[in-house]
């Protein structure tokens, strides 16, 4: 068995095309890597797009459409979604995360840990490096460069976000519930630009407002499941982590 893995594509082809470049030479039989463009501006699809939408999803939709497309497909046993706008050293990063995986049966899901080029660093500070030579077990994490098992996804079938913002937390919260786990490797760091593609896209009336956007669905999603609770403190959990 192997992964899929998926760049998901928009616009900013310096970002998803550097990416492509950085992984595909390292595509062994234990992973296959797609490009998917989401519904990009005429001129600014990726030359290495596998499957093109006709309309952008935005982030959520495209997550959701990723997934769709990888439970069709039997041959593969886990999934990672890849934001464009990393840098990984492709060498062994999937195999890695594979490995971490699948060595323990309760794990759904694994990680690389993210690094930004500033001084400002994500704010959930589970994804961050705390030199670990072990896989560290978190509530949750930001999905930037996550591995997921074909159970999970199954478990997950469709987030139904537009924007994006409500699976992380959601996937902790699905995970707790099944007593499954979750882990970061810090062995296998990726740069991250800091939401590139909506920096690059911000004259985009839509996109220009996207953490807004984002913040009120996120909100009313976790309200409509009855899950409110869960995710304050599912969040509160993300701020304040620490592996000691």
């Amino acid at each position: 068995m192997k992964s899929l893995v998926a760049i998901l594509h928009y616009n900013s082809t310096q970002y998803t095309d550097c990416l492509y470049r950085l992984l595909k030479p390292y595509e062994r039989d234990d992973y296959d890597l797609i490009v998917i463009d989401n519904g990009s501006a005429e001129g600014k699809s990726s030359q290495y797009a596998d499957i093109t939408l006709k309309e952008n999803l935005f982030y959520g939709g495209g997550l959701d459409y990723t997934l769709e497309h990888f439970l069709n497909l039997p041959e593969y046993d886990s999934v990672m979604l890849l934001n464009s706008d990393l840098i990984i050293h492709g060498y062994n990063f999937v195999r890695g995360l594979r490995e971490s995986l699948f060595s323990d049966e309760n794990l759904m899901l694994a990680s690389g840990c993210v690094i930004q080029p500033e001084e400002s660093q994500c704010h959930w500070r589970a994804i961050h490096n705390w030199g670990f030579s072990k896989i560290r077990h978190v509530p949750w994490v930001d999905f930037q460069c996550s591995l997921l098992k074909r159970e999970l996804v199954e478990e997950i079938g469709s987030f139904g976000s537009k924007f994006g913002w409500v699976q992380d937390v959601m996937t902790g919260i699905i995970c707790e519930k099944n007593n499954w786990k979750i882990g970061v490797c810090d062995w296998l760091p990726c740069i991250h630009f800091g939401n590139g593609t909506v920096k690059d896209n911000s004259k985009d009336p839509v996109i220009s407002k996207y953490n807004i956007l984002a913040e009120e669905e996120m909100v009313k999603f976790f309200h409509q499941k009855g899950l409110w609770e869960d995710f304050l403190q599912q969040r509160s959990r993300g701020e304040a982590f620490t592996p000691y």
